[in-house]
């Protein structure tokens, strides 16, 4: 197989006859359809351009064949990134969805998770960095190197987006979306939590909105805040490093409920923490945390100026259990 045909598919640049090529060689052996993914990996850690795909299988290829271990795997070993990539995978639809009859649809997508209790930095194949809060993921499509510069978000990031005037970088969320062309700002964005924050650091971001209408422009030190619960949307200035001190491991919570603070610990420490004292979720806290701390040292800071008492309960096969009373 001619791995160049490959990576015009990764790119999404590939014909349709070269496509049922590529999938015609993945079908006769399944020893090549594990070339494929291990090929399909190193795209997703490179994503730089033919020089570097190319050395990269060169170094791998020949022990792929042989089983043996090679220079991809360590480059798997030590990276710093968790990667589930999917996709890249066949359907055939119809007329009435606006393709011909027996036309072939090939759809790939990338996701970037940091699992709970880590953090992740993440390079986009434009150059654009990432870091991923704990429990966060995002997800970009195979057209993304072709200059269709958009993301979706779960979770927290903080972007530090390449300038590019001609193509705008667009984060989606489940509530919000975020149009830039050059701007380093911070997203929260936890679909189980209903709201959405997000705070400028340097350049313009506009704001849209369900309807695709942009709701508002923010300015560096500003701050949205949008609860979908209310409906309710507000523009704030702020100290942004209140927003993005999370990425050296300080936390500082403003006026926020422990319930809501137990939900971020659960994030950041992969615990479970169960609430007995309804009255105690509702206790607001002010302060800032060390993240990097052990779980049982941020508790009795919070026990400092809050009625929390808590028992660990640890778990050889789940998540240590944490009792709050």
């Amino acid at each position: 197989m001619d791995f160049q045909l490959i990576n015009n598919y990764l790119r999404g640049e590939a014909s349709e006859s070269e496509v049922a090529e590529i999938f015609q060689w993945i079908d006769a052996d399944p020893e090549n359809r594990k070339e494929f993914t291990a090929y399909k990996k190193i795209w997703a850690l490179t994503a730089k351009g033919d020089e570097n795909e190319a050395q990269l299988w060169r170094d791998m290829a020949p022990g792929l064949r042989k089983k043996q271990k090679t220079h991809f795997l360590q480059i798997f070993k030590y990276a710093a990134i968790f990667l589930v990539v999917f996709g890249a995978g066949m359907a055939i639809q119809y007329a009435g969805f606006g393709v011909k009859k027996n036309e072939l649809v090939y759809q790939k997508s990338t996701t970037i998770a940091a699992p709970l209790g880590q953090m992740t930095n993440v390079e986009l194949p434009d150059g654009t960095m990432v870091m991923l809060n704990s429990g966060s993921s995002i997800t970009y499509s195979g057209n993304y190197s072709l200059g269709q510069r958009q993301v979706t978000l779960n979770g927290e990031a903080y972007f530090d987006v390449v300038k590019d005037r001609k193509r705008p970088f667009l984060v989606q969320t489940s509530l919000l979306s975020f149009k830039v062309y050059g701007t380093s700002f911070n997203i929260e964005a936890y679909p189980d939590e209903k709201k959405v924050c997000a705070t400028l650091v340097e350049g313009s971001l506009g704001v849209i909105n369900k309807s695709n209408k942009e709701i508002c422009l923010l300015t560096p030190g500003e701050n949205v805040y949008f609860d979908a619960l209310s409906s309710h949307i507000s523009v704030n200035k702020v100290n942004t490093e209140l927003y993005t001190s999370w990425k050296i491991g300080l936390i500082t919570f403003r006026n926020e409920k422990l319930k809501d603070i137990a939900r971020k610990i659960e994030r950041w420490y992969n615990v479970k923490i169960v609430i007995n004292n309804q009255k105690l979720g509702e206790q607001a806290y002010f302060g800032t945390i060390m993240k990097n701390k052990p779980v049982d040292q941020i508790l009795d800071v919070l026990k400092l100026t809050s009625s929390l008492k808590y028992k660990i309960i640890t778990r050889s096969d789940k998540p240590t259990l944490i009792y709050w009373n």
